[in-house]
């Protein structure tokens, strides 16, 4: 009798751990990641890959079972579920949840600012289900594909009735792939590394990959594999090293920023040629219609002259004939003269003015460069100057 009983205990311990849905499978005691490096992770779907009913209810079961892991795990520090994974990428989701290459998984996982993205398909294999996961993590430069099946059999049946109802099934299908969806959360659980930038300028920008992160002293956190780190300032050079980031592991930059030496641009000094008023034409001009004026002046004076004896009258009126003759024709010369001369004086005067040459140019230099930003070439004729400062 004992014996018997011993038998049934036996027997009965796989089916109440099946019952309770225990995880026999034992799992090694992970070392501890340190908080900030364990990454984050969002779960795209788990849905059916077939038009089974089966399969569409084991993975219902199988996301609800795999994202309380996932949350109850302490190898990420955030875990994003389905429906978050759809609002954060909008329109973008179904062309993200049915993508199998690594850029396109690359750019929601930055839309959704995740460190990994996994997304999980059950479809009928056999008497059971297939399993496959499709896994986006930035240190194998490759998406991750893995299946594991159920490996239930085919249930015989007594007399028409099966043994197991669909409920069970169900139940020992979660405890066959709980080992599996363990090794899923292990393999994409492998920790970021850190950065720290020593920045001697504390408004110098660090910029990771191009991304920005700040300025002055920076922690990163990056994941595995070839980061570029840049940091930039004004007036400096751009510091620019690239390094290899491993899991669990810190590198320290030190940024060197070099000064940009100010460029000193010679300034030529223009020599403007001084040219002699006699030289000039206009001086000439000027002269001749002075000439002018002063003959017609006398050519007037004289006139009046002749006009005033007349006037007086007497006898003998003191004139000669070819004074009397020559009066009127004086007067008209005067008035030509005087006429003639001031106009050209006046032109004179004004090809002189034109002809001067214009002051030295100003060159004025950039602040803080030495750097002049404009030189003006004298030109010999009229010129118009407007100056200002902006």
């Amino acid at each position: 009798m004992t014996r018997i009983l011993l038998i049934g205990l036996l027997l009965a311990l796989p089916a109440a751990a099946q019952e309770l849905e225990l995880d026999l499978t034992g799992e090694e005691k992970q070392p501890e990641i340190p908080p900030e490096m364990r990454p984050t992770i969002a779960v795209l779907s788990v849905k059916a890959a077939d038009t089974e009913e089966v399969s569409a209810g084991r993975a219902k079961l199988l996301e609800t079972e795999f994202i309380k892991q996932l949350q109850t795990s302490d190898r990420f520090t955030t875990v994003m579920d389905p429906s978050g994974s759809r609002l954060g990428l909008g329109a973008d989701f179904a062309k993200t949840d049915t993508c199998g290459e690594f850029a396109c998984l690359e750019a929601g996982a930055k839309k959704l600012k995740v460190h990994r993205l996994v997304r999980l398909t059950v479809q009928k294999h056999n008497a059971g289900s297939l399993v496959t996961m499709y896994g986006w993590d930035p240190g194998f430069n490759e998406v991750l594909v893995v299946s594991q099946e159920s490996g239930e059999k085919a249930e015989k049946t007594f007399l028409g009735v099966a043994g197991k109802t669909q409920a069970q099934k169900d139940r020992e299908f979660l405890r066959k792939m709980s080992g599996f969806i363990n090794q899923v959360q292990k393999t994409m659980s492998i920790p970021n590394g850190k950065i720290v930038v020593d920045n001697p300028d504390p408004s110098a920008l660090v910029l990771l990959d191009g991304v920005e992160q700040g300025v002055g002293n920076q922690e990163v956190i990056a994941q595995r594999g070839s980061r570029t780190i840049k940091v930039t300032s004004a007036g400096y050079k751009p510091f620019e090293q690239t390094v290899t980031v491993e899991q669990g592991k810190q590198i320290d930059v030190k940024a060197q920023l070099v000064a940009i030496p100010i460029e000193v641009v010679e300034v030529k000094k223009v020599v403007v040629e001084e040219v002699s008023i006699f030289a000039r034409p206009g001086f000439y001009v000027t002269l001749i219609g002075a000439a002018a004026i002063a003959t017609g002046i006398a050519l007037g004076q004289s006139a009046a002259g002749v006009q005033a004896k007349l006037n007086a009258g007497g006898d003998p009126v003191g004139l000669t004939r070819v004074e009397a003759k020559a009066a009127p024709t004086n007067a008209l010369l005067a008035n030509i003269l005087v006429g003639g001369g001031a106009a050209a004086m006046a032109g004179g005067i004004t090809w002189i003015i034109v002809s001067l040459p214009p002051p030295p140019p100003k060159v004025v230099p950039k602040t803080g460069t030495g750097e002049p930003t404009e030189t003006v070439t004298p030109v010999p004729g009229a010129f118009i100057s407007v100056g200002g400062s902006f």
